[in-house]
């Protein structure tokens, strides 16, 4: 994998870690807005896409 697609898979990961502690924080504090929870699981489903999309682009790239 090159260089600057390593680093963006690694910010990618870093990204969606951030994500899932935020959703974690929603749920520990309890009260948490139905809509708000679902739009955090909408944009950390975007950035799963998001990071897919790169590893499958950079591996048909060195195996095609």
């Amino acid at each position: 994998m090159a260089y600057r697609n390593r680093e963006l898979v690694d910010r990618g990961f870093t990204n969606i870690k951030s994500h899932v502690k935020n959703l974690d924080f929603m749920i520990s504090r309890g009260g948490v807005d139905l809509s708000e929870f679902r739009k955090e699981m909408k944009n950390l489903y975007d950035k799963v896409e998001d990071l897919e999309t790169l590893i499958e682009r950079e591996s048909s790239h060195t195996n095609g």
